[in-house]
This record gives structure tokens, C-alpha cells and sequence, in this order.
């Protein structure tokens, strides 16, 4: 059997070296945080579900870790409503002072 040996180029299959030249797919952060914080409240709920008492009450642990969920989740709420409706917002300069200043320390311009 006679044949010719065709080289084929190398592909590079190190792992490290993939993941350090493609960028991460990654949600924002705000987004992640509110997966978390729904996530954490269906486990919370799994939770009592779960513990139950006879009487019908909640355990104290269980009602203060849902108070600070929503505490957190009414937190973030704010916080994404005020960065929605305001923008970026910019500090007011009074340009006249600003060109005084500048004009102040470079005279010779």
C-alpha cells in the first residue's frame, strides 16, 4: 500500500487558552441580581413549604429572611427606576468660572 502523508495544521485545543481569548457571555448586573433575588424567594417559599407548622405559623428565621429579600428586591427596584428615568445626569458648570480658572492658571495662552 503506497500513499502520501497529508499534514494537517494543528487546531490549538487547550481550554485555557480558548477561554482567554473569548469574552464571557455574561447578563448585566442588574438583571443577575434580579434572577438571584427570585430565585432566593421561590427557595424561601420552597422553604416554609417545606418546614410547615401546625399552627400555620412561619418560623422567625423564615419571616426575616423573606422581610430582607423584599427589603433587597424593593432596593433595587428604586435603584433601577432612578437610573431609567434620570440618565446620565451631569453636574451644572458655570462655564464663564471654568474659562477664569483655566485663564487663571495658564496666562500666558
Amino acid at each position: 500500500m503506497s500513499g502520501k502523508i497529508i499534514a494537517f495544521p494543528s487546531r490549538n485545543t487547550n481550554r485555557a487558552s480558548l477561554y482567554r481569548t473569548q469574552a464571557v457571555p455574561r447578563p448585566d448586573g442588574q438583571a443577575l441580581l434580579r434572577l438571584q433575588i427570585a430565585r432566593i424567594s421561590a427557595l424561601l417559599e420552597e422553604l416554609g413549604d417545606l418546614i410547615g407548622s401546625a399552627d400555620g405559623r412561619s418560623s422567625p428565621h423564615l419571616r426575616q429572611a423573606r422581610s430582607t429579600v423584599e427589603r433587597t428586591r424593593r432596593i433595587l427596584t428604586s435603584r433601577t427606576e432612578s437610573t431609567d428615568n434620570d440618565g446620565d445626569p451631569q453636574p451644572d458648570v458655570d462655564r464663564s468660572l471654568l474659562e477664569r480658572m483655566y485663564r487663571d492658571l495658564n496666562p500666558i495662552a
